[in-house]
């Protein structure tokens, strides 16, 4: 299946008059959040398939008006066969926003393991923050979830997506990591995962 994941900033390319080739055979949208529920709309429109979603940590407005599709914060959804769990927010730095403590990301991981025990695992997983150590910043607001590390070692996801961590601020640093048996990829603007091949390609 080909995924198109888009997080922080619009990409206005995926809304021009001439979609590139390999954007033609999207079958799902997903979000990473901090973008305008207007632009995810749109997105929608253009590419008529499903959207899921988490919030990022300036997505208060999705309270009052979400984008379609689903929002998978704590929640397994399968879509093509593939089981797609999500996590929104960022860490709390100063409790504006969607934002957590590490604790407190700590329960909903865990209050979301009997679901993932029923579906016998997670393929991907879509976050807003990064995990600790992996694309995350130095300050703490771009600092990233040492919960989401554990969660790696013991799901063990094909994919692990994430937004907040904005590539035009390290222009250098690299959009893909390998954490064990997980791609670890900044969806940053837009990302195109193949998922049956496990590779990944910028759109």
């Amino acid at each position: 299946m080909t995924v198109l994941a888009v997080g922080d900033e619009v990409d206005e390319r995926l809304l021009g008059d001439s979609l590139p080739e390999r954007l033609r055979g999207v079958r799902l949208l997903l979000s990473c959040g901090d973008l305008p529920a207007e632009y995810l709309e749109a997105l929608v429109d253009r590419f008529q398939v499903p959207l899921l979603y988490v919030r990022g940590n300036h997505d208060r407005r999705y309270g009052e008006a979400p984008p379609p599709g689903d929002n998978i914060h704590g929640r397994i959804i399968t879509v093509g066969g593939l089981r797609i769990l999500g996590f929104e927010g960022s860490i709390w730095y100063n409790g504006e926003g969607v934002q957590y403590t590490e604790r407190q990301m700590w329960w909903r991981v865990a209050a979301a393991r009997p679901a993932v025990w029923r579906t016998g695992g997670v393929d991907i997983v879509v976050t807003h923050a990064p995990p600790y150590g992996v694309h995350d910043g130095q300050d703490r607001a771009h600092t990233g979830f040492r919960t989401f590390r554990g969660l790696l070692e013991a799901l063990r996801p094909r994919y692990f997506v994430h937004g907040h961590s904005h590539l035009s601020y390290r222009p250098m640093a690299d959009r893909i990591a390998t954490i064990g048996e997980t791609q670890v990829v900044n969806a940053f603007r837009s990302v195109v995962l193949t998922v049956e091949a496990a590779s990944a390609t910028h759109a």
